[in-house]
């Protein structure tokens, strides 16, 4: 348990060098903007540069990095570390911790306008990742001060897989609204499901004793077990007995995202969508399954008046598996509400933003309310200040798009003015988000902004 724990952290920890970044959610012009509502389009067609085009990398937690890693003696350990106390490791954590990272890199994308300069399409192909984890206070009360009890649903997820999707949108009632589509096929890469729903931990006189029934589901094409037997024959493995090696796609799905822009006044504007509305089919013929009821013995254990003065090595690796008869399976995708109002005034140069984001985890549901102002001093120019809080805390944001003629180039980030370690990892923040995306663009320019068309609507 230590080491699934320890690499999740890490996992985490490089992460938060991301969720939908929501300062770039009002970043006017950015080739990006309508993974956030396929009613946004870009000033301009574009085509990304290939693996750049568009990354997005972000972490969320109901409690800040600083209470999972520590600096000891110019290095980042985690809270098992036997280095940090237990009064440190327990102080910030709450009765269930929540980690959550997410990561999606743009691997091609293009788009361009049709010619009314409105009807706006275009098609990515993106790869994505989704890790989670929701491990309960008793779990590090046990584990840093041999503290006995009952533990409950301890849990890791991880998904990754392929998007492909084509997305198009146009305009409605004289201009005003604004709706679009996208249609996405996904190609299933892997998912990997740890549980356990029964973590019993009780003190004896010479030994600690744990009741542990778990499951673990994992949907890899290509992966092989190194089965063990134990002295009765029966099969069984272990955490380590897994390899890791695709060989092909491990499940099929679909999903789409929806989205509107209304214009309530001339310079007012409310946006919604709902996106990743979808699943994937996980294969049977990929699937390894496994079932473990172990009850355990740790001995080594000193009581003096009913007091443990010496703790033992919690080794957890010994938990074992046994292999159950794998079955396909049906996983919804985490679907995210994104709603937005915009006042612009000055003629489009500034605008003031609002928007409300709920994502559907598989743990717990994710709330964050963004205000931000964004500048657009000329028309192929955004800067983007935000101020984020939510079940992530709060965040200030900052965000640059550029798209001038010849480049399209875009960041974002929530990070730039947190406090950080000397490894550059933000202390305080409990929600961590970087967007960028490089592009060339291409074709005709919008005329969706009328501040932007000039007389003729020559470009």
């Amino acid at each position: 348990m230590k080491k699934i724990f320890v690499l999740f952290a890490a996992l985490t920890a490089l992460a938060g060098v991301s969720a939908q970044n929501p300062t770039a959610y009002f970043m006017e012009g950015t080739t990006f903007r309508s993974q956030f509502n396929p009613a946004f389009a870009p000033l301009r067609g574009y085509v990304n540069i290939p693996g750049l085009g568009g990354i997005q990398v972000g972490q969320n937690n109901n409690l800040a990095l600083s209470n999972i890693l520590f600096s000891r003696e110019g290095n980042l350990v985690t809270l098992l570390d036997s280095s940090v106390s237990a009064a440190d490791a327990l102080s910030g954590l709450k009765s269930n911790n929540l980690l959550g990272s997410d990561a999606r890199v743009n691997i091609i994308g293009f788009g361009a306008f049709t010619k009314n300069h409105k009807n706006f399409w275009s098609f990515d192909l993106t790869s994505r990742t989704n890790a989670e984890a929701n491990l309960p206070y008793s779990l590090f009360d046990f584990l840093k001060n041999g503290q006995e009890g009952s533990i409950r649903n301890i849990g890791i997820t991880l998904d990754t897989y392929l998007e492909a999707g084509f997305n198009y949108s146009f305009p409605l009632l004289g201009d005003r609204l604004y709706v679009g589509a996208r249609v996405k096929f996904l190609i299933g890469a892997g998912r990997a499901r740890l549980n356990y729903d029964r973590f019993d931990v009780t003190l004896d006189e010479d030994c600690w004793k744990v009741d542990a029934s778990g499951t673990l589901d994992v949907f890899a094409a290509g992966t092989e077990v190194d089965m063990q037997t134990d002295d009765a024959g029966n099969p069984y493995y272990e955490f380590g007995d897994l390899d890791f090696s695709p060989t092909k796609p491990s499940g099929y799905g679909f999903a789409v995202d929806l989205g509107a822009t209304y214009d309530i006044l001339p310079n007012l504007q409310a946006s919604l969508a709902v996106n990743d509305i979808g699943f994937i089919s996980w294969s049977k013929k990929s699937a390894v399954s496994g079932y473990s009821a172990k009850q355990l013995e740790f001995t080594g254990v000193e009581i003096v008046d009913g007091v443990q003065t010496e703790q033992p090595d919690f080794d957890f690796d010994i938990l074992q598996f046994t292999p159950t008869e794998a079955e396909a399976g049906v996983k919804a995708l985490r679907a995210t509400v994104n709603a937005g109002l915009e006042y612009e005034v000055w003629n489009h140069r500034i605008g003031v933003g609002l928007l409300y984001a709920m994502r559907f985890w598989e743990y717990k549901t994710l709330h964050n309310v963004t205000g931000s102002v964004n500048f657009h001093p000329i028309r192929w120019a955004t800067l983007t200040g935000s101020y984020s809080v939510g079940t992530g805390g709060g965040a200030f944001g900052l965000a640059l798009n550029l798209n001038p003629s010849w480049i399209n180039f875009f960041i974002a980030t929530d990070v730039l003015t947190a406090k950080h370690t000397p490894q550059w990892m933000p202390i305080k923040q409990k929600s961590m988000n970087i967007t960028l995306g490089l592009g060339v663009p291409i074709g005709k320019r919008s005329h969706r902004v009328d501040a932007y068309v000039r007389p003729g609507g020559k470009r």
